[in-house]
């Protein structure tokens, strides 16, 4: 689902991944570990161009996106934004209603009479539809934090996105948030492929399939927790 091909990304001459080259299945869960400043967080950038606007940024190589080249000029980055969806470390909700939140990026590609039926869809699909189907039209700062980023979730499969990245989505949660979430994000990967940016060594072990550690921008190693699937291919300095 998602190759990079001898990628480098940076910001002017400052190297944040180096020649990368490394292979990530479809619906599968990918932890990304790795100290701060290692890249783990610009891996997730540019899988959605995040960084486009941003000064003295650019990129070497090839990242493949299902066979589809993203950074090819012609590529459309906000139709890539409706393919490869981010949901970041702290939940991020719009001062409008749990509805309108919601269906905030869907706009006119969905007629507006089946908005309500996609939002019971998606608000079932992170577990929250019990917690406030009766609250709808109240305001989403009104939910705690770990409803909020579920509800954050919820906006992001809205618009049907085949590749979800998620950087440190639990970090600022409590314990029975953070397992709330990690068995939402277990159970979504039948339909999404999921790379998940964690500094927990535990976590990145008990939620994904594979574990993919970083240290300064280059592929330290790639290892299987589960057992149960082939490891991705990667290429990295011995």
């Amino acid at each position: 689902m998602i190759q990079f091909r001898n990628f480098t990304a940076a910001f002017g001459e400052r190297k944040i991944l180096h020649e990368l080259t490394l292979n990530l299945p479809a619906n599968s869960i990918t932890a990304v570990i790795g100290a701060s400043g290692s890249g783990k967080t610009t891996l997730l950038r540019v899988l959605c161009r995040m960084n486009d606007r941003i000064e003295n940024f650019r990129v070497e190589g090839t990242v493949l996106v299902d066979g589809v080249d993203i950074y090819r000029p012609d590529m459309d980055a906000y139709a890539l934004r409706r393919k490869v969806g981010m949901v970041f470390q702290k939940p991020c909700v719009f001062p409008k209603s749990i509805f309108d939140n919601v269906v905030f990026g869907v706009g006119r590609k969905i007629p507006k009479k089946e908005h309500a039926n996609l939002a019971e869809q998606v608000l079932r699909e992170v577990f929250l539809w019990e917690e406030v189907k009766d609250r709808l039209g109240e305001k989403a700062t009104t939910l705690s934090q770990g409803q909020q980023q579920r509800l954050t979730l919820a906006r992001t499969l809205a618009v049907g996105p085949e590749v979800l990245l998620m950087d440190e989505p639990t970090s600022s949660l409590d314990p029975k948030s953070t397992a709330a979430v990690e068995k939402l994000v277990q159970s979504l990967k039948k339909r999404h492929t999921i790379l998940w940016v964690t500094h927990q060594h535990e976590q990145a072990q008990s939620i994904a399939d594979r574990v993919l550690a970083i240290e300064k921008g280059q592929i330290l190693s790639l290892n299987n927790p589960r057992g149960q699937l082939p490891l991705a291919s990667a290429s990295h300095p011995e």
